[in-house]
C-alpha cells in the first residue's frame, strides 16, 4: 500500500466514525421528542469553571418531580462574567422545560436551545451522556 492510499484511507475512517457518531447521537435525540415535558425549578446557581478550566460560565441546578419522585440535575449557560452573575441573582426558583426518559426519570434532557437569551452549554442528563458515548 502507498502512503497516499494509507493517508487516504485513515482519513476516511476518521470522517465514517464521526458521521456514524453524529448519526447515532441525532437518533437518540429525535427519540427524546416523545419524552414527556414537565417543569423543574432552578435551586441554586453559581459561576463555576468548566471545560478544563477553559470558561467561566453560570452553572444552575434544578429539582423535578416525575413519577411521584424527586429528581435532579444541573446545566450550564453561556454568558460572560458580567451577565453570568446577574443571571445568577435572576434565575433562582425560575421554571425551565425539561423531558424526561418515562422509563427511566432521572435521565433528563432540555430541549430548549436558549435560556434567558443564552445557549444552554449542557443540556443532557449524565445517564443520557453515558448512553450516547459509552466508556470502554
Amino acid at each position: 500500500m502507498h502512503l497516499a492510499d494509507a493517508r487516504w484511507l485513515a482519513a476516511a475512517s476518521v470522517l465514517i466514525i464521526l458521521f456514524v457518531r453524529f448519526g447515532w447521537q441525532t437518533v437518540r435525540l429525535r427519540r427524546t421528542r416523545g419524552w414527556p415535558k414537565i417543569w423543574a425549578t432552578i435551586q441554586s446557581a453559581e459561576m463555576e469553571t468548566v471545560n478544563q478550566g477553559q470558561y467561566l460560565l453560570p452553572c444552575f441546578t434544578f429539582s423535578y418531580l416525575a413519577d411521584g419522585e424527586q429528581f435532579g440535575g444541573r446545566f450550564s449557560l453561556f454568558a460572560d462574567e458580567q451577565s453570568g452573575r446577574i443571571l445568577l441573582k435572576t434565575m433562582i426558583h425560575k421554571r425551565i422545560e425539561i423531558q424526561f426518559h418515562p422509563k427511566r426519570p432521572a435521565t433528563w434532557y432540555i430541549p430548549n436551545k436558549r435560556i434567558e437569551g443564552h445557549e444552554v452549554e449542557q443540556k443532557l442528563s449524565p445517564q443520557l451522556i453515558e448512553r450516547l458515548y459509552p466508556s470502554d
